[in-house]
């Protein structure tokens, strides 16, 4: 049985705050031990602004990703796609969307990501991050430690 391609009906904006229900949603569906509040999510457009980007399906936000800058430094601060659109394309679109808003501003990004996601790790090699020797031990709600990977201005997204 085929999977319907949902590539094509994806489209990518800034986030406004009537998306922040819909992207707690897309937390609660993706990460249910440690998701982010709409305060949070709130706090996080004030200060990401434009580098706060949804992913959206027939009006419906089905993935996000935040970029923001913090001592110099870009850095995402979560990125996430509800799992039926995962394996789609979605989560490179919004990798290559932040990264071009980050490298206008930042010669080096980062981002935490669990130790244990080796999908999402694969994804961040793709785009030229590459683990920093950084670990912060029992980081995630599950206990899971978090590594920091890094991408330097040098590469660039093909």
């Amino acid at each position: 049985m085929s999977r319907p391609d949902h590539e094509h009906d994806i489209s990518l904006r800034p986030c406004t705050y009537a998306d922040v229900g819909q992207i707690h949603a897309v937390e609660l569906e993706c990460f249910p031990e440690g998701a982010y509040s709409t305060i949070v999510f709130a706090n996080l457009l004030l200060l990401a602004n434009e580098g706060f980007i949804v992913a959206c399906s027939g009006g419906s936000v089905v993935g996000y990703v935040i970029g923001t800058g913090i001592g110099g430094e870009g850095m995402i601060q979560s990125m996430a796609v509800i799992p039926s659109f995962r394996r789609r394309g979605v989560g490179a679109r919004l990798m290559v969307s932040v990264i071009e808003h980050l490298s206008k501003k930042y010669r080096r990004s980062s981002l935490l990501v669990d130790v244990s996601n080796e999908v999402a790790i694969h994804l961040y090699r793709k785009f030229g991050f590459s683990e920093t020797g950084r670990v912060i031990k029992v980081y995630y709600p599950n206990r899971s430690d978090a590594i920091e990977m890094a991408w330097d201005a040098g590469f660039t997204l093909e």
